[in-house]
């Protein structure tokens, strides 16, 4: 994924790769993110996009992986990755 001044690889996430994705992103990447949480609702990449959503002011993602995550961390309520 390359974004703004961001040259990372694909499976690395952070906060600002996050808010990159959210303000810059194609929708595959969006998609890809996407899928990466829903692998690991409770992992870091998890925590490092909701902080991304409370600083983005773009509008709809960061509402969509909010939700996205509360019903996928309720699905897996033991704090355990989905298989």
């Amino acid at each position: 994924m390359k974004h703004r001044h961001l040259d990372v690889a694909d499976d690395y996430h952070s906060v600002a790769t996050v808010l990159s994705v959210l303000e810059r992103g194609s929708s595959q990447d969006v998609i890809a993110l996407l899928a990466a949480l829903r692998a690991a609702p409770w992992s870091a990449l998890a925590e490092d996009a909701l902080a991304a959503c409370a600083q983005s002011d773009v509008y709809g993602y960061p509402a969509l992986i909010r939700l996205c995550l509360d019903q996928w961390r309720k699905g897996d309520a033991d704090g355990t990755d989905l298989e």
